[in-house]
């Protein structure tokens, strides 16, 4: 057995160390083959359950099962979407709807002689908003596939997992969290962004990856990276791609305009050059980033994690970027974070600061501060948050209790912050999680003040594989929590001064979501997105 280590940490080196990729099956898993294609068969609506059974246009597949999908009704057998199906409008006809006359058209579940919204559309009879119609989206008739929502006319998934293992993406539909089909992009997908109908996915193969965020197809377009890159953020035109192991902040620009609508945006991918680079120093290895708007113009706060195998003495720092130039972007403050006793050490232990994600707040930078022996990467004292003032450069250690170890990622949620705590780890010699402690959320106020936290734990005498909470995204109050372990979403709302455990491991909660399923071997959610 291994020392414990946070499974997040234990990501990260596999990374360093080639990607740890596995050799490529016939089909993903997953996946099963109907004719020359490979098709996720539990979630696709034309393969669903079997090859060649097809869903009709208002269903959608679950479990390898046909349904009505959200916001249709089984009316006589048959889906139908009540806000604007003239012949069950309101709700099925005869129960509690009505079919509309002859010469009437259908609008938010009434009858009306035309329809009367600015955003609406006559398609037919039927009066709908082709912003955010999943049954009409961008056009009429065009009938968004799967769980996948409309975004501004762009059918596409509420929320996206990356499966760094298993080589593929996977969306879902937030609220009811429905689950989309799988689809293979690169070979270990590390973390991913939407940009306009496009969904960027940064490879470990040190590529920039594309494609459809309609279908998830793979497209054309490739950008070369940094070695080991490990998050990428877009702020139009601009895309910013942080490589670990080059320890680079990498500047790309869209090079071209989209093709008018309708139709793909980007039929072959967005075309980006390299504008610029800045090198944040030898054995930084820099994990995380996050981008803030200031007077002077863009600032970038990236967590410097220091090369942890060789040289770790580069790290436990934030540095700011300034990206008001893209094309010559520059470190323009270093933040030293607490280390030593203010990491309150565990009996025995060598503290090191261990950076990992990082967000903003009211003006102020927020850390996650992993506690680590640097000699074992051990669990070395409990987890904090590295609080920093950038305009005096104060930096204060904001405690979050005893069930957080290894801070990994935080986000503001409704004027709060919200902590995924990796959790301290013991692993085999196959890298499989035998044991975890600490792992779960934390909500605190920006003033440092924890008002909930939510342990995620196994229910007792349950088998089911141990949690290790990891990056999140935001649908509203719910939080979509990667796990580090065994393919899975944890859904966590935020409901007043509690953390609700809407699917997760323990008892009471619903199964969490099983997004990047794998025969053997654990099974890495590297990164979940929201789109909007």
């Amino acid at each position: 057995m291994t020392p414990s280590r946070s499974p997040a940490l234990v990501a990260l080196l596999c990374l360093a160390l080639a990607g740890c990729p596995d050799p490529e099956p016939l089909c993903p898993e997953g996946q099963s083959r109907c004719g020359a294609a490979c098709v996720d068969l539990s979630s696709t609506s034309a393969q669903c359950g079997a090859c060649g059974v097809a869903c009709a246009a208002a269903e959608l597949c679950v479990e390898g099962a046909c349904q009505c999908r959200a916001g249709a009704a089984l009316c006589g057998g048959v889906c139908a979407v009540t806000a604007s199906d003239p012949a069950h409008c309101g709700g099925c006809a005869g129960a509690g709807g009505v079919a509309c006359a002859a010469d009437e058209v259908c609008e938010r579940g009434a009858c009306r002689a035309a329809c009367t919204l600015d955003t609406s559309v006559a398609c037919g009879r039927s009066c709908v908003d082709l912003q955010t119609d999943a049954f009409h989206c961008g056009a009429c008739g065009t009938v968004c596939a799967d769980a996948r929502s409309c975004h501004a006319g762009v059918c596409a998934d509420d929320v996206v997992a990356a499966c760094f293992n298993t080589g593929q993406v996977v969306g879902l539909q937030a609220g009811t969290d429905v689950r989309g089909p799988s689809a293979a992009v690169g070979t270990s997908p590390q973390a991913l962004a939407p940009m306009q109908d496009v969904l960027l996915v940064l490879d470990a193969s040190m590529l920039l990856r594309q494609a459809r965020l309609s279908d998830y197809g793979e497209l054309p377009a490739r950008t070369p990276t940094g070695l080991v890159p490990n998050q990428v953020r877009v702020r139009e035109p601009y895309v910013y791609v942080l490589n670990s192991t080059s320890n680079t902040l990498q500047v790309l620009r869209r090079d071209g305009a989209p093709a008018p609508a309708p139709g793909p945006r980007f039929p072959q991918g967005i075309p980006l050059v390299n504008v610029g680079s800045v090198n944040l120093g030898a054995n930084t290895n820099p994990y995380a980033f996050t981008l803030e708007d200031t007077a002077a113009g863009l600032d970038a706060y990236v967590t410097l994690l220091g090369n942890l195998q060789t040289d770790p003495s580069a790290g436990g720092r934030v540095v700011r970027v300034s990206l008001a130039d893209p094309t010559a972007p520059a470190i323009t403050g270093t933040f030293v974070l607490p280390t030593g006793e203010a990491l309150q050490p565990f009996p025995g232990r060598s503290p090191l600061p261990a950076p990992a994600g990082v967000t903003t707040l009211g003006g102020r930078v927020y850390a996650a501060l992993g506690n680590l022996d640097a000699r074992d990467y051990a669990s070395a004292g409990p987890g904090f948050l590295a609080r920093v003032e950038p305009t005096t450069g104060a930096v204060d250690l904001l405690a979050l209790g005893p069930d957080c170890l290894n801070p990994f990622w935080v986000l503001p949620v409704q004027g709060r912050l919200l902590v995924s705590c990796g959790g301290a780890a013991t692993y085999d010699r196959d890298f499989n999680l035998t044991d975890v402690r600490g792992t779960g959320l934390v909500l605190l106020e920006a003033d440092g003040r924890v008002v909930a936290a939510l342990p995620l734990r196994c229910a007792s005498g349950s088998s089911c594989a141990l949690p290790s909470a990891g990056r999140f995204t935001l649908v509203g109050p719910r939080a979509y929590v990667a796990d580090n372990n065994a393919g899975r979403l944890f859904v966590i709302e935020v409901v007043g001064d509690t953390l609700v455990e809407r699917k997760g491991p323990g008892p009471g909660a619903a199964p969490p979501l099983l997004v990047c399923p794998r025969a053997q071997g654990p099974s890495l959610v590297s990164d979940v997105v929201a789109l909007p």
